[in-house]
């Protein structure tokens, strides 16, 4: 296991205030066990997932190879919205993961079951994940993904919201760690996000990367609150569908009953009308 401490050379100069300790996630991992490859620390980068892919193009990047973030300048989420992370109050990670062709839609559902259960484990916090690509909690947006794909694989990208305030975040549907009382220190999270996405990749790729046959889509179902809820749902050629989300199906497509049936969503912007009911 590798861990590189750098600045990258395009991004604003680095912030002084909580800087992400290289030192200590190098230990961290150590004690863990964990054998992630290259992963590089960054004081002040415009993307992770930038970095990252750029990385893969070049060839660079092996699987599990990740790039955190002390701060992000011009992160991206989707349908091109930005998400920048100042100092200290998210993390901001992106990690490599490769599979075939086939497979490779799911693993963005992989990494978001991995962050629900490390925060859970690290604040007892009852997160859930709303499709297709945020951890939700007490129905507001505590962290987001993009994947974007690479040869031969793709790079999952990551922000959760850890010391920001509600007042920081500025942005009504958002919440954060420290606004329900919990303030891990990053690196602590980080390493537990590791740990989780680990056994859980390991599951995946012993089981030939089948979701389905491995029970990792079964476990993101039940950690989904999207199914259950009424939604409405934009997709992107500007549709508008309104229904029930009823399941996740074996391609990662949510499945929502709408009055003229049920309509297989593979890309859309979803908003919960009204939460599942237990």
């Amino acid at each position: 296991m590798t861990v590189n401490s750098e600045t990258n050379t395009g991004a604003s100069p680095a912030p002084a205030n909580n800087p992400l300790d290289s030192a200590r996630i190098t230990a961290l991992l150590d004690e863990a066990g964990e054998s992630w490859r290259n992963l590089t620390v960054l004081d002040s980068t415009g993307s992770t997932n930038a970095d990252l892919v750029e990385l893969a193009e070049r060839g660079d990047a092996a699987t599990g190879a990740v790039v955190v973030a002390n701060t992000q300048t011009a992160g991206r989420g989707r349908l091109g919205r930005s998400w920048e992370s100042p100092a200290g109050g998210s993390l901001s990670w992106s990690v490599m993961l490769r599979a075939p062709d086939t497979a490779l839609g799911f693993a963005p559902m992989l990494v978001g079951l991995a962050v629900a259960r490390a925060i859970r484990n690290r604040t007892n916090l009852q997160v859930g994940l709303k499709w297709p690509n945020d951890v939700i909690l007490d129905g507001k947006k505590l962290a987001g993904f993009l994947s974007e794909r690479v040869s031969g694989g793709v790079v999952v990208g990551c922000g959760i919201n850890v010391g920001l305030s509600a007042q920081d975040l500025d942005v009504p549907d958002a919440t954060s760690l420290a606004d329900h009382g919990a303030l891990p220190a990053r690196e602590d999270l980080l390493i537990t996000c590791l740990q989780e996405l680990s056994v859980l990749e390991t599951r995946w790729r012993e089981g030939s990367f089948s979701g389905e046959a491995t029970g990792l889509l079964e476990q993101y179902r039940a950690a989904c609150v999207t199914l259950g809820s009424a939604v409405t749902v934009d997709l992107p050629d500007g549709e508008r569908v309104v229904g029930t989300a009823q399941t996740v199906d074996a391609d990662v497509r949510l499945v929502v009953i709408t009055d003229s049936g049920a309509k297989h969503i593979s890309a859309g912007d979803v908003t919960h009308i009204r939460p599942a009911t237990a």
